[in-house]
């Protein structure tokens, strides 16, 4: 147990994280003394997840086996860390499990053997890790601070590039470009056999690179290209880097080729990996290799990490949600209604009368902060469509939305967004509509109580000129009265309530009216 400063118990909590990742199972229990995690154990069993995966689209019945036999076995270590304290237990599963034909099979075994009900890491989750991590390695860099510098993440099933500049995120990219994905798509290779291998390798991720040329090339003024990932921040030691972390693309590409000459066993004992875990070496150094010289750099930055253990501790930490990345989802938001010349003043405005009626009203619709979250930015997005035709815009914002990465954010979280922009004048939310009626009950409510608010805010701003200096609501009888701040003639503002206010009557019960300003 690693010492540290004495507190009361009251003050403890001891949580425990177990995380099923692409080529192994890791158990980290940790204490969270106030605002600090504090590190109590680490271990790690290998478990060929991501080839089963990857290889035949299904987890293995054997896999499965040795899943329940190795959190069994971290249960009874668990049990050392019960007394005198309360332990929380997480099963967290990788994302890479979405693409496993068997997954619910799988969900449902574990909780049959030991009652634990696994989460899987969506691409939210995900990203908002990536974010820690990234945050992490800008800060061993102070001096990219004011400069434009590429992030790339290295995953087992895809890459996502981020670009920063002046420490703010301005594009955000994913690709099905993964280590993990490629050594299993090509895993049928005799090892050792070098030509076949790397030109194999090369060709498998040429289209994948070539696309990340083609979206990140033109980048002027780029100041580095740092990557992180496991397997790389695993290697880094032995590709010389610099002080800095630097490594040539020239020691990437000579690392290749050692490996390509290897055996399985040899590669598995020079470098330290596991059966689960070997084939994603090769396409690591590849993959980081061929960005970089197609970028047309000649190194990279590979921080120096403890990649495992930092990760598995970022699954406890992001439950808390760093203060900034709630500011980077707007941010980016406000990057995307950029690119399809949405109307700032109006968007803008419509996200603040958004946000207070919902604040005002939280008693009376009673969603989440995150609901929050993702209301504003469909207020900052619901215009977009007006980018391809104005008649009908809703329906083009939608598709925009559908079709569109928002950094931070959930698939399913960009599914709601995109229903909110629909809904956001005209036709109400259905279930004849697809999207809308195959969704859970209480998601339909979510995305109904939402859709209402942001009719309401769209049609205080009918006529984009910001009339509305604020809104104050208040629930009369069965009536939602409006006091609308710095308006004094409102026959605009109560021509619109009538034609959109009707959902919100509809969802709450309450007819919406406009109220003199007292």
């Amino acid at each position: 147990m690693i010492q540290g400063e004495q507190v009361q118990d009251s003050e403890l909590s001891t949580q425990a994280v177990i995380y099923l990742g692409p080529s192994s199972m890791s158990l980290m229990v940790a204490e969270a003394v106030r605002d600090r995690i504090r590190l109590l154990d680490f271990l790690q069993q290998p478990v060929p997840m991501a080839r089963d995966i990857f290889r035949f689209h299904r987890i293995s019945r054997h896999t499965m086996d040795r899943c329940v036999q190795i959190i069994g076995d971290y249960l009874e270590i668990l049990k050392e860390y019960g007394a005198g304290s309360k332990l929380s237990v997480r099963f967290m599963i990788s994302n890479i499990i979405s693409e496993a034909d068997n997954v619910d099979v799988f969900v449902n075994r574990m909780h049959v053997a030991h009652g634990l009900r696994g989460r899987r890491i969506d691409d939210g989750k995900m990203t908002r890790l990536i974010y820690v991590k990234v945050q992490e390695a800008l800060a061993q860099y102070p001096g990219f601070s004011k400069k434009k510098v590429l992030v790339v993440h290295t995953g087992p099933g895809n890459t996502r590039v981020l670009l920063f500049q002046k420490g703010r995120i301005v594009r955000y990219s994913c690709y099905r470009l993964g280590t993990h994905r490629t050594g299993e798509a090509v895993g049928e290779i005799e090892y050792g056999d070098d030509v076949a291998e790397l030109s194999i390798l090369r060709e498998h991720m040429r289209g994948q690179v070539d696309q990340i040329c083609l979206d990140y090339g033109g980048v002027k003024g780029l100041a580095g290209l740092i990557v992180i990932g496991q397997e790389m921040q695993q290697l880094r030691d032995r590709l010389a880097p610099t002080p800095e972390g630097k490594v040539a693309c020239s020691s990437l590409a000579a690392e290749a080729e050692r490996m390509s000459r290897t055996t399985l066993e040899q590669r598995m004992n020079v470098y330290g990996a596991d059966f689960a875990g070997v084939d994603s070496l090769l396409p690591a150094v590849l993959m980081t290799e061929m960005i970089a010289r197609s970028l047309n750099l000649d190194d990279v930055i590979i921080p120096a990490s403890g990649y495992d253990e930092e990760f598995s501790s970022s699954l406890i930490r992001a439950e808390q949600h760093p203060g900034d990345l709630e500011a980077e989802v707007l941010h980016f938001a406000g990057i995307l209604a950029d690119r399809y010349k949405a109307d700032k003043g109006h968007r803008e405005h419509v996200a603040r009368l958004c946000m207070e009626m919902f604040d005002q009203l939280q008693d009376l619709h009673r969603l989440s902060e995150h609901d929050r979250l993702l209301l504003e930015v469909a207020s900052i997005l619901h215009e977009v469509g007006s980018f391809i035709n104005q008649q009908n815009h809703q329906l083009h914002s939608q598709y925009i939305i559908l079709n569109s990465e928002i950094f931070g954010l959930s698939r399913d979280d960009v599914e709601t967004i995109a229903l909110l922009a629909r809904y956001h004048r005209h036709e109400v939310p259905a279930n004849s509509d697809p999207m809308y009626g195959e969704l859970e009950l209480r998601d339909r409510m979510r995305v109904a109580k939402m859709a209402a608010i942001l009719r309401v805010a769209d049609a205080l701003e009918r006529g984009h000129a910001q009339r509305v200096n604020g809104v104050r609501a208040h629930i009369r009888g069965r009536m939602l009265e409006l006091e609308l701040q710095g308006v004094r003639e409102t026959a605009v503002e109560d021509l619109a309530l009538r034609l959109k206010g009707d959902l919100f009557a509809d969802i709450f019960g309450y007819d919406v009216v406009l109220a003199p300003q007292r």
